[in-house]
């Protein structure tokens, strides 16, 4: 059997459909469970970009953030019934809050619960890179952010935080499934 990933979505537009694309494509290939859990942004964004549909049609179960502990995922994933935590994509408001501890969000204290028990957390902060992005709008209109220093710093302090792995790109994550389950094999 495959692995069974938390996938946290954010209310983050840039790279949210390029991630969608990534999970449903690594879903198939690796034989995939996952769960998604959407922040109450990320139902927001998700649904602007026509995408809320999709996503519940072609993943296990969809989860959405009524409050810090509902639905109640901290004992799931406490218990391993997940193999790991993604939140991908990671608005910068949860970046800092996860690089300054504060969990009251589902996804803060999904990430922050997890990091307590050693489950492996896997983070895609969006605002991570000095300079200037282009990204498409649900009307795919093309539209430049110039991240902030802020933003950077927070990425690059969740980097050193103990249990988190930050990616660079969504396209990492295949390389972090093939380990996992690799290490699956070797036991």
């Amino acid at each position: 059997m495959g692995l069974k990933i938390a996938w946290g979505i954010t209310g983050s537009g840039d790279w949210l459909l390029e991630s969608v694309e990534i999970m449903k494509i690594l879903q198939k290939k690796y034989s995939l469970k996952i769960d998604i859990i959407l922040s109450k942004a990320g139902q927001m964004v998700t649904t602007w970009y026509n995408l809320l549909t999709p996503i519940t049609q072609n993943f296990n179960r969809v989860f959405i953030e009524e409050n810090s502990n509902t639905p109640f995922l901290i004992g799931p994933l406490q218990m391993g019934k997940y193999s790991l935590l993604l939140i991908c994509p990671a608005t910068s408001n949860t970046t800092a809050k996860i690089a300054y501890g504060i969990a009251d969000s589902l996804l803060t204290n999904c990430v922050a619960q997890a990091a307590k028990a050693q489950i492996p957390v896997y983070i895609f902060p969006v605002d991570q890179k000095a300079g200037k992005v282009v990204t498409t709008l649900p009307n795919k209109r093309k539209i430049t952010l110039h991240m902030r220093k802020v933003d950077v710093e927070n990425a690059e302090k969740l980097k050193k935080m103990r249990g988190i792995t930050v990616l660079s790109n969504p396209k990492d994550i295949e390389s972090i499934f093939v380990e996992f389950m690799k290490n699956k094999e070797d036991k």
